[in-house]
């Protein structure tokens, strides 16, 4: 996270600051991925296009970060994926107050997940859709519903 917020501060003395993300990912941590999500806002709030590129695999919170980048600014491979799904939380409640924490807590999760791809996308029925842990999205379908915009093949290093 420090490298990518010293980017952030060195773009953003850029007249046309850039970064680019290359997320070949098979998932990951929730609190991880909201970390980079606010660093990506902030960097796009600082006027740097955040250009993410998946060139085969965005799963789970690699699929949830690589939607946040620059609208127009988000490549896929051709056969690229995206995985959309709720995840999974365990946790081993063994009271009836922490089943209510924790119930809680996990409908939480549940609404900003989808708070969030309702946000940078619009997937028809993500509601059903994300409680599929095998809801995998092709890079056709992903530019049909906004997830990303473009392939790859029209990418400029």
């Amino acid at each position: 996270m420090i490298p990518l917020t010293k980017e952030i501060a060195t773009q953003s003395k850029k007249t046309e600051g850039r970064i680019d993300l290359f997320i070949n990912s098979a998932g990951g941590y929730v609190h991880l991925l909201n970390h980079l999500v606010e660093l990506v806002e902030i960097a796009k709030g600082n006027g740097i296009v955040v250009r993410t590129i998946v060139p085969d695999c965005a799963f789970s919170a690699g699929s949830a970060l690589a939607i946040t980048g620059t609208v127009g600014e988000r490549y896929m491979g051709r056969y690229a994926e995206h995985l959309v799904h709720y995840g999974q939380i365990m946790s081993f409640e063994s009271t009836p107050e922490q089943v209510r924490r924790y119930t809680a807590w996990k409908d939480r999760k549940f609404k900003q997940n989808l708070e969030h791809y309702n946000r940078y996308c619009e997937i028809p029925n993500l509601d059903k859709h994300i409680l599929d842990d095998g809801f995998f999205v092709t890079a056709k379908q992903a530019i049909k519903w906004r997830m990303a915009d473009k392939l790859m093949d029209r990418l400029d290093l």
